[in-house]
């Protein structure tokens, strides 16, 4: 079985609990992860998937108003195992691109970053491994790439 997390709350001990006992492979809003360095570098090493929504977040008081400070700047940095969401796209009348928009604006993303937050939401996505497997091959080729060449 599959799962994901998702946490805006604010309590780190159910956080680390559920991860260490219902073995999540994702973590949607992963932002508290960061307040606890050991834990999160633990994350990193378990290449553990955080699925990020920079409008949600903001309209949800989640992380810091100030897009240059949002926690995806530190999964970039860090080469985390991330990928850029929309999050009820209904309700928070919001889209993908929206969401790209904000980080290629306020967090620097280049056209290589995109991609690489592309191939990471393939790569954790949560399909049988052919179509997994089919869905990165037709990624790699789109983008030009070989899969040795992944980042």
């Amino acid at each position: 079985m599959s799962a994901t997390l998702t946490f805006l709350l604010y309590d780190f001990f159910v956080l680390s609990k559920a991860v260490e006992v219902l073995k999540a492979e994702r973590i949607g809003h992963g932002y508290l992860t960061l307040k606890d360095p050991p834990f999160y570098k633990q994350l990193l090493e378990q290449d553990m998937h955080f699925e990020t929504c920079p409008w949600s977040s903001y309209l949800t008081g989640a992380c810091n108003p100030d897009f240059t400070k949002h926690p995806v700047v530190k999964f970039r940095e860090d080469k985390a195992n991330y990928s850029l969401n929309t999050d009820d796209p209904l309700i928070l009348k919001s889209s993908l691109d929206m969401d790209y928009k904000i980080a290629q604006e306020y967090m620097g993303f280049t056209e290589e970053e995109f991609m690489r937050v592309n191939i990471n939401a393939a790569r954790s996505a949560f399909l049988p491994e052919k179509e997994k497997k089919d869905l990165l091959n037709q990624l790699y080729e789109r983008y030009g790439m070989i899969e040795s060449a992944v980042f």
